[in-house]
């Protein structure tokens, strides 16, 4: 009995052992102090510490083999930190750690320290002050276009059911399908259709569902949907009044209603190459429209001034409004802002 629980002890015995031989070391404690600061690169620790990278690199190597210090990888880059969130309370190496973060570092290393992050933060401005311009491009190569409005999205409850009006080519379906329990579609074009079916199969989604309709005589039945979109349809349709009431048909009590649309214009060639029936809207015209739907306003905003627009067809500028459909019946509703 006796021998056989002598083997830990004398196992933990010769671990403290070590760890207190490393910490014997100035240096290494001073590496310790500066690790439980700051994750830190040798190149880095090598500035600070003001010894040679071969003596750095042996003296992390044995905090590492002691448990003291843990190391990730970043592309070609070591970044290395003290280890104590991992440890036990009762583990010696804690206790040590505890001290020595205690203890306060020679003031020219506190310096050096305060300068090297200084520099990395440098070095990140000085990279985006380079790039200038490119970084949009660059942003939109590495994450795409629309991860800003899946993240915003996300601000939603996943149970509703979202109907997204003249859904076209699917390129709203995809982000919803992510988010909601349910996501129907509705396209009067059946090219355009096809086109949605096929993005949404290609992605694997089994919650979208394909209707088509316009948005004067929507395929779905009463009060079916949670949230319904109606991005730069309106100005498609020949009675946006009487699409407005279909909207608000479909719609829960206090389900909600966006609608991006275009600002009123005399573009000719805009006009003729979108193929619109109407030139726009005045937003408080439109404002007006959907108050008188059944809707109370929420907000209308301009989403994209002309200075940022795309200047390639001159396109009108956009604007938003967003209306909840009224869990009394009321009609009326005021602008918020």
């Amino acid at each position: 009995m006796d021998k056989g629980i002598s083997k830990p002890v004398v196992r933990q015995n010769a671990t403290h052992d070590n760890v207190l031989r490393s910490l014997a070391d100035l240096t290494r404690r001073q590496l310790l102090q500066l690790l439980l600061t700051e994750e830190l690169n040798v190149s880095q620790l090598v500035t600070i510490v003001g010894q040679p990278q071969s003596t750095i690199s042996r003296h992390l190597k044995v905090l590492r083999e002691c448990g003291l210090v843990k190391d990730r990888r970043l592309g070609t880059t070591v970044f290395y930190r003290a280890h104590a969130q991992a440890l036990d309370e009762s583990d010696l190496r804690t206790v040590l750690l505890a001290w020595l973060q205690d203890q306060p570092l020679p003031r020219t290393m506190r310096e050096r320290l305060a300068r090297a992050l200084q520099q990395r933060s440098d070095d990140s401005v000085a990279f985006f002050e380079r790039l200038g311009q490119r970084w949009d491009e660059l942003r939109s190569s590495a994450f795409g276009e629309a991860f800003g409005i899946e993240a915003l999205i996300s601000l939603l409850p996943n149970e509703w059911t979202v109907a997204d009006i003249g859904a076209g080519t699917g390129f709203l379906l995809q982000i919803l399908a992510e988010h909601f329990r349910r996501v129907v579609a509705v396209e009067p074009a059946s090219t355009m259709l096809e086109c949605a079916r096929r993005r949404i199969a290609e992605r694997g989604h089994r919650n979208v569902e394909f209707h088509r309709g316009d948005l004067n005589r929507l395929p779905l039945g009463d009060a079916c949907c949670d949230l319904a979109i109606a991005c730069l349809v309106l100005h498609h349709v020949q009675d946006p009044a009487a699409a407005l009431a279909e909207v608000h048909r479909i719609l829960r009590p206090s389900g909600s209603v966006l609608i991006v649309e275009q600002h009123g214009h005399e573009n000719q060639q805009f006009y003729d190459a979108m193929q619109d029936l109407w030139w726009g809207f005045d937003p408080e015209d439109l404002t007006e429209k959907v108050r008188e739907s059944g809707f109370e306003i929420i907000a209308r905003r301009n989403l994209m001034s002309p200075s940022t627009a795309p200047r390639d067809m001159d396109a009108p500028q956009l604007f938003v409004i967003s209306a909840r459909r009224s869990a009394t019946g009321n009609v009326s509703g005021g602008l918020a802002g």
